[in-house]
C-alpha cells in the first residue's frame, strides 16, 4: 500500500508507544485519518513519574500530561477516544471491534494500519485479601490518583511494599517522604535482584538508614482486613506484618491478550512478536511499547524489557512505518537507573552470570573512586563494576553504584555507549572525555575501568591506580 493509498491509521493505546506512534505518523503522512482508542481516562503522560507526584515532588497531577485529547485534535488533527475498549481486531478484514465504556455501545471501525500499543498491566497473584480498600498497584495515573487520595483521607502510619524493584525502590523513598513507617517484603535474598547481590546489598543498607524496614528472602501469602473493609496486615512465608496500607510492586505483565486473541503470533514473556520495523505477524499490523518484544543486543537473542524510554523510540519506528516509510529500531541493552533516597543505582547490558548464561566467556572488573580529586574537594563516592568477554575485551555490560551527587548517571551512559558500539576495554581506556577537576579525575572511572580490564582480563600491563594515578 503507497501513502497515497493509505487513508487511516488506527492506534490502540495512547500512553507513551502509542501517543509517540500517532505524531510519529502525523508527521511523516499528513493526510491520513489518524484515531486513537483508550480505555483509560488519560492518555500521553508520564508513567515514570508516579512515584513523584505520590511522594509530593510534583504535587499537581495534572503536570504529568504531556498532551491533552483535545491538543492532539488542535494541534496535529489525530482524534482521541478516552474510554473506549478495542475488543477484537479482525486481522483478516481490517476490523477492530470497539466497546464505548461511558455510553456502552459497541461499533465496528475500519483501518488500512494498526499500531498495537496496549502497554503492560500489574502482575497480580490470586493472594487472599487483594481486594481490601487499602490494597494498591501502580501502573498507570488513576492508580496513582486512587493511593494519593487514599493517603490524604485515611493517613496511613505504616505500609507494606510488596517487590523490591525499581517501583519498589522508589516508593520507598516517596512514601518515607510523607512520613510512613515503611516496609520492604522481596522474594530474593536482595533488593533490586537485577543487580549483583553485593552491589544491592549496600544499596538495601542505605535503605536502612533512611528508615525502611527490609524483610528479604519473604514470600506473600495473602492480606487480612478489618470489618469495615480495610487492609490490617500483609500475611509472609515468616508470619504476619501489621500494614495500613499495601502495595503490590511484584512485576508486570505485556497486555498481549488482545493480539493473541487474533491470533497474531506471541514472543518472548509472552510480548507480542515485532520485527527491527514493529511489524506483527500480521499483515498491516504493527505493535511497540511495553505491549511489544524487542531485541538485546548484547545477548543477541528477542527480549522483553519494558521502559518508557524504549516505548518512545519504538513508537517513533511504528508510526513511521504505519506511514509506508522505511525505519527500524535496532533493539535495547536494558539500561535502566534509578535513585533511591541519596544514592543511585544503575545498570546495562549484561552481568557476569548473564553473560556467560548465554554463552559468553566473560569476567568482570570493580572499582571504587570519588568524582572528582580529593584536592578540589571530597567527592562522592561510586563504584562500577564492568563486565568484559575473555579474549576480545568486549565491553558487555555494567552496573553503576554510588551518592546521588556522584553524576554516576553520566558514567552508566559512557559505559552504555560503550556497550552498543562493541568497544572493547582498550577502546575505553583510549577514550578522550571532558576533563576538569570540578567534574573528575584526569582517568576518570571509565578509562580506568577499561585499564583495569586490559590488565585483569586481557594480561596487559596496568597503567593506572583505581585513583587513576600513573603508577
Amino acid at each position: 500500500m503507497s501513502m497515497g493509498d493509505l487513508k487511516k491509521i488506527v492506534v490502540i493505546g495512547g500512553v507513551a508507544g502509542g501517543a509517540t506512534a500517532a505524531s510519529k505518523a502525523r508527521r511523516c503522512c499528513a493526510d491520513a485519518e489518524i484515531e486513537i482508542y483508550d480505555q483509560d481516562e488519560f492518555i500521553s503522560y508520564a508513567g515514570c513519574g508516579l512515584p513523584y507526584f505520590i511522594g509530593g515532588h510534583s504535587p499537581n497531577w495534572r503536570r504529568l500530561l504531556a498532551r491533552m485529547p483535545d491538543e492532539f485534535a488542535n494541534r496535529q488533527n489525530i482524534r482521541v477516544f478516552l474510554r473506549h475498549r478495542v475488543n477484537s481486531i479482525d486481522a483478516a478484514n481490517k476490523l477492530v471491534r470497539v466497546v464505548d465504556l461511558e455510553g456502552v455501545s459497541e461499533f465496528s471501525i475500519e483501518y488500512d494500519r494498526l499500531i498495537i500499543a496496549t502497554g503492560a498491566v500489574p502482575l497480580v497473584p490470586p493472594l487472599p485479601g487483594k481486594e481490601l480498600d487499602g490494597v494498591f498497584v501502580l501502573r498507570s495515573l488513576k492508580h496513582a490518583l486512587e493511593m494519593k487520595s487514599f493517603i490524604d483521607l485515611q493517613a496511613p502510619h505504616r505500609v507494606a511494599i510488596v517487590g523490591g524493584g525499581a517501583i519498589g525502590m522508589e516508593m520507598c523513598e516517596a512514601l518515607r517522604r510523607l512520613g510512613m513507617e515503611v516496609h520492604l517484603v522481596e522474594l530474593a535474598d536482595h533488593v533490586l535482584p537485577p543487580m549483583d547481590a553485593d552491589l544491592a546489598l549496600r544499596l538495601g543498607e542505605h535503605l536502612e538508614k533512611r528508615g525502611v524496614v527490609l524483610h528479604l528472602g519473604e514470600k506473600v501469602e495473602g492480606m487480612e482486613g478489618k470489618r469495615d473493609g480495610r487492609v490490617a496486615r500483609l500475611i509472609t512465608s515468616r508470619g504476619s506484618l501489621e500494614a495500613d496500607m499495601v502495595l503490590l510492586s511484584i512485576g508486570i505483565r505485556p497486555a498481549s491478550e488482545l493480539a493473541r486473541q487474533a491470533g497474531i503470533a506471541l514472543g518472548a514473556r509472552d510480548a507480542i512478536r515485532v520485527d527491527e520495523s514493529m511489524r506483527t505477524s500480521a499483515p498491516d499490523v504493527l505493535a511497540c511499547g511495553d505491549c511489544a518484544t524487542t531485541f538485546h543486543m548484547v545477548a543477541g537473542s528477542e527480549s522483553w524489557v519494558p521502559m518508557g524510554s524504549t516505548a518512545r523510540k519504538q513508537g517513533r519506528v511504528a508510526g513511521e512505518t504505519a506511514s509506508g516509510n522505511q525505519a527500524s529500531f535496532p533493539g535495547v541493552l536494558g539500561t535502566f537507573i534509578l535513585k533511591a533516597f541519596e544514592m543511585t543505582a544503575g545498570k546495562t547490558g549484561l552481568g557476569v552470570s548473564e553473560a556467560v548464561e548465554v554463552g559468553f566467556p566473560a569476567e568482570s572488573v570493580t572499582l571504587e573512586d570519588s568524582t572528582f580529586p580529593a584536592y578540589y574537594q571530597a567527592g562522592p563516592r561510586m563504584t562500577a563494576r564492568v563486565t568484559v568477554e575473555k579474549g576480545s575485551g568486549r565491553i558487555l555490560g555494567a552496573q553503576v553504584l554510588g551518592d546521588f551527587a556522584a553524576q554516576v548517571d553520566k558514567r552508566l551512559d559512557i559505559l552504555a555507549a560503550c556497550t552498543a558500539a562493541r568497544l572493547t576495554a582498550s577502546d575505553l581506556s583510549s577514550l578522550d572525555l571532558a576533563y576538569a577537576p570540578p567534574y573528575s579525575h584526569p582517568l576518570d572511572l571509565p578509562i580506568v575501568a577499561g585499564n583495569l580490564a586490559e590488565a585483569r582480563v586481557l594480561g596487559k600491563e596496568c597503567t593506572c591506580t583505581v585513583e587513576g594515578l600513573e603508577d
